[in-house]
């Protein structure tokens, strides 16, 4: 039986299913954990798992608890247990309090995949602040833009990205990271003596993630405990995992997908937590061999450089037991690849978002190969409509915005009522992706609403179009978008990274007109070997991509 907060002991799911017999919706036994309606955020009504971390420090402690002196955090050469890791986030939890942080006020972490971002970040959360976490390629106009719209009153930084804050705005302190043994400006928060702590409540904001912003300004998600407590129970129960993991940190901790499924889920989990600063496949395969690594979170691209990795076939990879994936589409090629290479290695792949607190979906693993284009089942307690224009839900198989309701979906975004109003309809949040939903209760997602090319009257949906030219053979990465045609509104572009110089435009329309409507096929083609543009969490830049169609083919 789970723990009183929910959290899966070893042999909770032995024989046991992790969905309705149908097959159509996560669920756990009631043994594990049992689902009931309340009221959150207000007059929202979602259900919840009754036995839960009633917040996310009380969800960290209960680890410490069980495993004292099991390996929390591995950096480099540095190794903590949880006893040590826990004194560590308590010390630093003082010293943030002795230097005047109130209860809500936030405190700004840029930093890489290292041992002081896990502290400065739990630390923050048991001290009762509000972590902010902001990605290191982040430049000046955007850490300017998050510094004025949250106005955090403390910064953790290092050397190497103190000078992209603004000079002039609310930060009291900065205190700054070093590699050096001779500067401890950060560490020395953890000499403070012991003061009292808050209680916190898991409607409370404990972090503030600004969405990557690919089109305006990023808005910034308020995230609370309740969120990340289902977001841990929900990838715990839907994995099976009842055992601790050893984690590679490998995507940016300060991005949902880094802080969520892999921080947070391997310390629910009381497992190890590996971290790496950046991604170079060989180093990737390296550590996952050395470590024993059993879980991770990757973006399709990484995979897809592990794949085309030549050290693959040499490494002892059999601990590797879960590789999530998101955000981006997989190539069934890659996937194949994997299950001839790994055949333990489970490919699952997950849907969510910012403001989902990172996920609302997600594949049963065995269904991987058989369906590759699609995100899976709604997790338990979530609900997933697809709507029409007018909000009306339509029926399976019709394509619609997506919408979703659960206790992990944030409550609203921070000092911006009227985006936040924008962004919900009766209670469930507008995620703007076109959607639908299958018989079988899997969900494909389409295209964001604003990719979507009208063309001619006739609607293309980027993602279909990337989703076949990927199963070509030549081609490595593509993105599809729309150019303004004065006769049919818009014409479509595809832009495609090949794996040579010998797979041609005139080759990949004869491989499309197999697969999918002429009226879906691309007008204008570019081919390169160059990568494609992405941000620092794998995301295609298409805005960047239509820059370029519009240069070259716009009207």
């Amino acid at each position: 039986m789970s723990s009183a907060a929910g959290i899966p002991q070893r042999g909770d799911f032995d024989k046991m299913p992790r969905t309705t017999p149908d097959g159509q919706h996560w669920h756990v036994p009631p043994q594990v954990n049992r689902v009931a309606d309340v009221s959150v955020f207000g007059d929202r009504r979602v259900p919840v798992y009754e036995r839960r971390p009633r917040s996310y420090d009380a969800m960290f402690r209960a680890s410490v608890a069980r495993a004292p002196h099991a390996e929390a955090v591995v950096c480099g050469d540095r190794r903590l247990t949880y006893a040590e890791l826990d004194s560590l986030i308590e010390r630093t939890a003082f010293g943030l309090k002795q230097a005047g942080l109130a209860n809500g006020q936030r405190v700004a972490v840029m930093l890489d995949n290292r041992l002081e971002y896990v502290v400065a970040m739990l630390a923050c959360v048991r001290a009762g602040g509000v972590a902010v976490p902001m990605g290191t390629r982040l430049g000046p106009a955007d850490v300017a833009h998050i510094v004025s719209h949250c106005e955090p009153a403390f910064v953790v930084t290092a050397h190497d990205w103190a000078d992209r804050f603004p000079l002039s705005s609310s930060v009291q302190r900065t205190w700054l990271v070093s590699d050096s043994d001779r500067e401890k400006d950060f560490e020395r928060l953890a000499d403070a003596p012991a003061t009292v702590l808050p209680e916190l409540a898991e409607e409370d904001t404990m972090m503030i993630v600004y969405t990557s912003g690919t089109t305006g300004k990023p808005k910034g998600a308020c995230l609370t405990h309740l969120n990340f407590a289902h977001t841990c129970l929900h990838y715990l129960y839907a994995l099976g995992i009842d055992a601790p993991q050893r984690a590679l940190l490998v995507v940016p901790g300060t991005h949902i997908a880094g802080f969520g499924p892999v921080l947070s889920v391997t310390l629910a989990s009381g497992g190890a937590l590996v971290l790496m600063r950046e991604f170079k496949s060989t180093l990737v395969l390296q550590v996952l061999e050395r470590e024993r690594i059993t879980y991770s979170v990757m973006v399709p691209a990484m995979i897809q450089l592990c794949q085309m990795d030549r050290t693959l076939g040499e490494r002892d990879l059999s601990a590797w037991r879960y590789c999530i994936y998101g955000g981006a589409i997989m190539p069934a090629a890659v996937i194949g690849r994997f299950s001839e290479v790994l055949p333990s290695l489970q490919l699952v792949n997950a849907y969510g978002a910012t403001e989902t607190c990172a996920v609302c979906s997600m594949m049963p693993a065995e269904l991987t190969a058989q369906t590759p284009d699609s995100v899976g089942l709604v997790l338990e307690c979530d609900v997933i409509i697809i709507v029409d224009e007018q909000g009306n839900e339509v029926p399976p198989g019709t394509s619609g915005e997506l919408l979703v309701s659960g206790p992990n979906v944030f409550p609203r975004y921070w000092n911006d009522p009227d985006e936040t109003a924008r962004a919900f309809r009766n209670g469930y949040w507008r995620s703007g992706d076109i959607a639908k939903k299958d018989s079988a209760g899997r969900i494909y997602v389409l295209d964001r609403l604003k990719d979507m090319i009208n063309r001619g009257g006739f609607k293309v949906f980027s993602a279909e179009v990337e989703n076949s030219l990927l199963q070509h053979p030549g081609v490595a990465d593509c993105a599809v978008v729309g150019v303004p045609d004065p006769v049919l509104g818009e014409r479509t572009f595809a832009l495609v990274q090949s794996k040579d110089a010998a797979t041609t435009s005139e080759e990949l329309a004869a491989f499309l007109a197999a697969r999918i409507a002429d009226y879906k096929r691309p007008d204008f083609w570019k081919l390169t070997c160059e990568p494609l543009p992405r941000n620092q969490n794998g995301k295609l830049q298409k805005n960047q991509v239509k820059a370029l169609a519009q240069h070259e083919f716009g009207a």
